[in-house]
């Protein structure tokens, strides 16, 4: 037996979408896996690939001093706390509490991925 909102949403009818238009996942879509054998298909987050940071135009910068976390940066600077990731995807951070623990780092704040702007060099 199918599930009824997996169908629904197979079918085009709901939007795949989970995630609110801000989260790094919210363009990242929902694949189904059918495992056969008349078990229920798995759906699952495809994977999310990072821009390349020389893709995305810088706007602004920011030195690191005490109390600085990626949250509040976000808050101030992109207008939304849980923006946070795209600090971490312009500074190519793999651990993303590592921006902020040196006190002086400059950080790249940059439009998102896909908006016009000043080549960066």
């Amino acid at each position: 037996m199918t599930d009824p909102l997996q169908a629904l949403v197979a079918a085009g009818a709901l939007p795949a979408g989970r995630f609110p238009p801000g989260s790094r996942y919210a363009a990242t879509p929902v694949l189904t896996h059918d495992p056969g054998g008349g078990r229920r298909p798995v759906a699952y987050l495809a994977r999310r690939l990072v821009p390349q940071p020389e893709r995305l135009a810088t706007v602004g910068e920011h030195t690191v001093v005490e109390g600085d976390r990626l949250d509040l940066l976000a808050g101030r600077h992109l207008g939304d706390p849980e923006l946070w990731w795209r600090i971490a995807d312009a500074n190519v951070a793999a651990h993303p509490d590592e921006l902020t623990a040196h006190l002086g780092r400059r950080l790249r704040l940059t439009a998102p991925e896909g908006i016009p702007g000043v080549a960066d060099a």
